[in-house]
């Protein structure tokens, strides 16, 4: 039943439209309590000649004002003591709407909403629509509802067909419940909604397994759709595929192996299930099965080539298996050309000991004349950068970092370069180049763990960033909110428009509004001047009421909650990983298994945002009992206690965080802790150190 309210939710989120009872989980529009208990005064009837002119001036600023301002108890006496225009009550339904007073909003909107101009009225029947539903006028709201769809603007599409999905669900009208969800899928326009629809589609009597096959395409772990094609009794290799990478993503090695081996290496999709296959044979400690396949993925074509290469050096480590794999690079890296060819050799390079340093050598060399200004020359070039600072030849790390700081690379790494270029010059005696590469990293990316490092004081300064913005909407100027925002949010908005998609999620309460700043990221925040409300955007309290009771219950600082989630999961409830990890702080089954047995949880759902944050948050605790400083903390969450053990031996323990990430051998790892890291200095700065622990 959680699972369930859990996907309700997320949907309900990612929907935007506060359309149904509120859920838990978002923050509810509504007046503050003196307000509440004010009632909204009636529809007021006013002579045709005044529906027909055009709104006064005057009048319809100050509701608009009372409109935008939530003064919903100024807004009630003006509205109930004036002569409202059209425009009145438009704003005036819409902030009925907002308090969930629905009784009323479809009162003026069937007094009104047909005076209102051509270019509005499909929003306010799509309102209407939402009203009867809330009422129970079910018969009303799909009629309502199929009227508006014949004649609805492309960016409403989605929603009408949503509305009469969910009218229509508990009908046991299959036929019309599936034209509904079908209408859906056709006006989806983002993953999300196609996986939703096609979630309730593959759950409608008959045949499914063409709809579960397009829903394991985007969600490759979806259990419902798995579900479906298991029960196919003459599966095809696209089946057969599908079904095997579920059960490598779920666990079921023995299972993935058993539908994979089937589907030939030439068939359609015949390279994916040898790569899961080989995947899941490592994990069953068939390794020498598992590098035939991955050395035949890399040696021939493209698909899955460079990911084989990756496992390859990964099995390496394995002792048994090291001869075997070098001698398959070698052979991939002689043979091959392009990126596999380059990915070979850096990873022989990393995997050959010093006794056979005159082959790194050369390895280093070819990458560099034969891949120069890539992100495999910068492996080598930050390597060997680091082998001249401990050597204490600063001269040459500067040139060697200096070098690397390529066209190619991202900002994360081009902060990290900068920083430590900086550090090279200026023992190295370049003051000049020093500050000169300083001042670069802090004008370019301040908000990166090096250019915090800097401690160069951001400018941060409250209001809006003038650059960006943009006038209102004729259908904001009606309070029609929710419709202007999904209007200006669509797939190809200006970078004007989404920030005003962006002003109207934050004031309309939506978590999902970090999804539209993330959109925005580098434009609002490449400056050492920044604009509260963009940073806020970017770095938002999500579920807060939750979040913060979590600090409280396992004594962690609140900020840290906030830092790990953003990294992990985008704040998006419904997240999952390839390798399995779930939820906002992206648990891994067995680690919310774990917790939930610590915390004495009999039940839970992995989904429930609650649930989730709660495991997560008494894992960072439990973590914190081995862990002293928040760097160490992260690196376990990511990769595992043992491996931060690892990393903190031979007096890593006692490094400066700057040279603590440089000590994290694991690649993803070492970028998570740089962005956690910045993360959380950024959450204190702009709130404080929340929460009622320190840990």
């Amino acid at each position: 039943m959680l699972r369930k309210i859990a996907m309700r939710c997320a949907a309900v989120v990612a929907l935007g439209l506060l359309m149904t009872a509120p859920c838990p989980n978002i923050p509810t529009l509504t007046a503050a309590p003196a307000e509440a208990a004010q009632k909204t005064p009636k529809a007021k009837k006013v002579p045709k000649a005044q529906k027909e002119q055009k709104p006064q001036k005057d009048n319809a600023t100050v509701m608009q004002g009372l409109f935008w301002r939530r003064a919903w108890a100024e807004m009630d006496r003006a509205y109930a003591s004036g002569t409202p225009t059209v425009q009145d009550h438009a704003l005036m339904a819409n902030a009925c709407r907002l308090r969930n007073k629905w009784a009323d909003a479809v009162s003026i909107l069937e007094a009104h909403g047909k005076s209102f101009p051509a270019s509005v009225r499909p929003y306010a029947d799509m309102t209407l629509v939402l009203g009867y539903e809330q009422l129970g006028r079910k018969k009303d709201a799909l009629a309502l509802a199929e009227r508006l769809w014949k004649d609805a603007p492309q960016d409403l599409r989605y929603y009408v067909a949503l509305a009469q999905h969910r009218l229509l669900k508990d009908s046991g009208d299959t036929k019309r419940i599936e034209t509904a969800l079908n209408r859906m899928l056709q006006n989806a326009g983002t993953n999300d909604r196609k996986i939703h629809a096609l979630s309730r589609l593959v759950a409608l009597p008959g045949n499914r397994a063409e709809q579960a096959l397009k829903l394991l395409d985007l969600q490759p772990s979806n259990k419902r759709g798995a579900e479906v094609l298991a029960r196919q009794k003459s599966p095809t290799a696209a089946m057969n595929v599908a079904l095997g990478v579920y059960a490598h993503l779920v666990g079921d090695n023995k299972g993935a192996v058993e539908r994979l081996k089937s589907v030939p290496l030439g068939a359609a999709g015949g390279r994916k299930a040898a790569y899961h296959r080989a995947w899941s044979l490592s994990r069953l400690k068939q390794n020498n099965d598992a590098l035939t396949l991955w050395g035949s993925l890399a040696l021939n074509g493209n698909g899955y080539a460079e990911s084989s290469v990756r496992r390859i050096a990964n099995l390496a480590k394995d002792k048994g298996m090291r001869e075997p794999c070098l001698a398959a690079l070698e052979r991939i890296a002689r043979e091959r050309r392009g990126g596999v060819q380059a990915r070979a050799l850096l990873s022989l390079g990393g995997l050959l000991g010093k006794d056979q340093q005159k082959r790194k050598d050369a390895i280093d060399a070819q990458i560099l004349q034969s891949f120069p200004n890539t992100k495999y020359a910068f492996n080598v070039l930050w390597r060997r950068g680091w082998t001249s600072i401990n050597a204490g030849n600063a001269a040459e790390a500067a040139r060697l970092w200096k070098q690397a700081d390529a066209p190619g690379v991202n900002a994360y790494t081009r902060a990290r370069i900068l920083y430590w270029l900086s550090q090279a010059q200026r023992a190295a005696g370049q003051t000049g180049e020093a500050d000169r590469t300083l001042a670069l990293l802090k004008r370019k990316y301040p908000l990166t763990i090096y250019g915090l490092l800097t401690k160069q004081p951001l400018k941060i300064i409250d209001g809006e960033n003038p650059a960006l913005s943009l006038g209102p909407s004729e259908l904001e100027q009606w309070g029609f909110v929710q419709y202007a925002r999904l209007r200006l949010a669509r797939p190809k908005a200006t970078a004007k428009e989404l920030y005003r998609a962006l002003k109207l999620s934050r004031w309309l309460g939506l978590e999902e509004s970090y999804s539209e700043a993330r959109r925005l990221e580098t434009l609002m925040s490449s400056s050492t001047t920044l604009y509260r409300s963009d940073l806020e955007a970017l770095y938002p309290r999500a579920f807060r009421a939750q979040v913060e009771a979590a600090a409280k219950e396992y004594d962690v600082e609140a900020p840290f909650i906030w830092a790990i989630m953003r990294q992990e999961s985008a704040f998006r409830p419904d997240a999952r990983s390839h390798a399995g990890a779930a939820g906002l702080m992206q648990l891994m089954p067995g680690t919310a298994k774990g917790e939930a047995q610590r915390m004495g949880l009999k039940k839970y759902d992995i989904l429930d945002v609650s649930d989730n944050i709660r495991m997560g948050t008494s894992h960072l605790a439990w973590l914190a009992r081995s862990f002293a400083r928040k760097e160490w903390i992260m690196a376990a969450y990511n990769a595992g206690s043992g491996n931060a053990r690892k990393w903190m031996k031979n007096g890593g323990d006692r490094l400066a965080l700057d040279r603590w990430i440089e000590a994290v051998r694991f690649d993803e790892t070492c970028g998570y802790v740089q962005r956690v890291s910045a993360n959380l200095e950024i959450y204190r700065m702009l709130y404080g150190a929340q929460g009622a622990g320190k840990k």
